[in-house]
């Protein structure tokens, strides 16, 4: 049986953490919202930023639909019959097509943002994130692909603290797998 996990948050709250985890620990396909954008950004050999992954989704988006990208994630997670966690939904339009999924439960993850800051710096995803400032990082949330997270985090069935430690965030992870039925797989 699938089981379908979506994990909202604002940056470097733990989405990449908790979707890595349920990989190795549980067997989970792991995707991410951002997959379909990098390809493409690789592809054209265009650098891979935060700003043109977001004009990259917004062209996406209003050239061929809101829901472009959530077709193509469910798309990769329809030949999984374990469980798919999906990372980084940012827009109400993809979690209504995401609930329509049996399975479907949607996790929220958060952090304080002097954390998320200080863990943005260290991991450098985006290459502009070694040299971001805090009032830089505070602004980002009003882009137009964050400012719909907190919505999103208000309808998560789960709704994980991780501002602690890894094994805080791993144990909290493996009594909701525990809820859900799905076994270890390590």
């Amino acid at each position: 049986m699938r089981t379908v996990l979506g994990i909202v948050g604002q940056q470097a709250a733990g989405k990449g953490a908790i979707a890595s985890y349920l990989e190795k620990a549980y067997g989970a396909k792991k995707l991410r919202f951002s997959g379909p954008l990098t390809d493409i950004l690789r592809r054209l050999r265009i650098p891979f930023t935060r700003d043109n992954q977001i004009k990259l989704a917004e062209t996406l988006r209003a050239t061929f639909g809101p829901s472009v990208l959530t077709a193509a994630l469910i798309a990769d997670a329809a030949d999984t019959d374990g469980l798919v966690t999906i990372d980084g939904l940012r827009k109400p339009g993809d979690l209504e097509e995401l609930k329509t999924l049996p399975g479907f439960h949607l996790l929220a993850v958060a952090a304080d943002i002097h954390i998320r800051y200080g863990r943005s710096k260290i991991r450098g995803e985006k290459p502009e994130d070694a040299t971001i400032t805090f009032e830089d990082f505070e602004a980002s949330h009003l882009r137009s692909t964050e400012i719909t997270i907190p919505e999103l985090e208000a309808q998560a069935e789960f709704k994980i603290p991780n501002d602690g430690t890894i094994e805080e965030l791993y144990a909290r992870l493996d009594g909701i797998m525990a809820g859900l039925g799905v076994e270890e797989t390590r």
